[in-house]
């Protein structure tokens, strides 16, 4: 009689320890080759800003947490394939079919260990990734690339030193180039107030900002308004910061952690802006550490055929990197779309790992055991 569910601690251990061993080599592998070319997109600026030595291990070293936690579910799918290729070729997998272990018992251990790899790499990603993240974008742009940090995120809230004084903005986003909810405080030279002006948007041209709806606020002496008036969009109003000083300032979606992101989605809404594809990144904090149990089961149905063949170690490292690629160039296109208006967040998110899921199923559901 099969052991459709329940196998001897004795199998249980062997398949676990079968599956960590390339599992660590793979991560550490991909993981180099993420750094390795990283190192080479930025060989350049290195160069340009003689940033080689201790300030580049610095940096490489800190977003090793990150890559750390996106090379986890490609990981997963290597190991699931290069351990059972082994076990094919030795002939273990049939020796346990033999015994009356199903298919079913052999992959529920795994499985479970799939699923303390994606809680491990979602508590990697809340915890480590948002500081480390934020010091490695610091490290590179401010003490390699000697950009001159002109502001602060402040409550949510940008705030940014100007020469004729301070700007505040509620949002900025980086791909369209635009500031929301702008207010410009101008000050005099015995660094008094002297006018605010509130802009509800404004578009970078290329050149200069774009306003819309600007309403300026004159102050006496005293601190007490003179007058208000609502203007046009004019050239003599000024933003006074380009966006390369913007793009210094915002955090990237692995630099929040999911209560920050959470509270920054609130206060954009509260404030009446769209808050766009950060509804994409929350929820592909939830989506990408799935991943992980999902390449486990991927991989486990393409190595469990009902007669085991003698499939090489290449053939099943090929296979893995072929479609971890596939994933990945899935959520590009899915993420794309979400952030684009086009699809819902959840399922610009979700969409890779229903359809990776499904091939799984499918895969597994078709097998016949011996």
């Amino acid at each position: 009689m099969k052991h459709w569910f329940r196998v001897s601690p004795t199998i249980v251990r062997f398949l676990v320890a079968r599956f960590s061993e390339p599992f660590f080599l793979a991560l550490a592998g991909f993981a180099g080759v993420y750094l390795l070319a990283d190192f080479f997109d930025r060989f350049d600026d290195l160069m340009r800003h003689h940033g080689f030595g201790w300030l580049a291990v610095e940096y490489f070293a800190l977003k090793l947490p990150l890559i750390t936690a996106q090379m986890m579910p490609v990981a997963c799918l290597a190991a699931g394939l290069l351990s059972f290729s082994m076990l094919n070729r030795t002939g273990e997998v049939l020796a346990f079919q033999a015994l009356g272990v199903s298919r079913l018992a052999m992959a529920a251990p795994l499985l479970a260990l799939g699923m303390l790899i994606s809680l491990a790499d979602f508590g990697l990603s809340e915890t480590i990734v948002p500081q480390a993240a934020r010091r490695a974008h610091y490290v590179y742009m401010v003490r390699i690339k000697k950009w001159h940090l002109v502001g602060v995120f402040a409550n949510r809230k940008l705030w940014i030193r100007t020469l004729k004084g301070f700007l505040s903005a509620d949002h900025y986003d980086e791909s369209s180039k635009v500031l929301e909810g702008v207010t410009l405080y101008h000050i005099d030279p015995a660094f008094k107030l002297k006018d605010v002006q509130l802009v509800k948007r404004a578009l970078w041209t290329g050149r200069d900002w774009r306003l819309e709806n600007v309403t300026e606020m004159r102050l006496k002496a005293d601190g007490s308004a003179a007058y208000s008036a609502v203007r046009e969009p004019s050239t003599d109003v000024s933003i006074g910061a380009r966006p390369s000083d913007l793009s210094l300032l915002r955090r990237d979606p692995e630099e929040f952690s999911l209560s920050e992101i959470n509270r920054y989605i609130h206060d954009l809404k509260r404030k009446g802006i769209d808050p766009g594809s950060y509804l994409v990144d929350r929820d592909l904090k939830f989506a990408m550490p799935v991943a992980c149990v999902i390449m486990v089961a991927l991989a486990l149905a393409l190595s469990l055929d009902p007669a085991p063949r003698n499939v090489s170690l290449g053939r099943s490292f090929v296979l893995g990197v072929g479609i971890g690629f596939s994933y990945w160039l899935v959520l590009g296109f899915t993420a794309s779309f979400a952030r684009g208006g086009i699809v819902a967040a959840w399922l610009g998110a979700w969409t890779p790992n229903l359809i990776f899921i499904a091939i799984a199923f499918s895969l597994f559901l078709f097998g016949e055991e011996r």
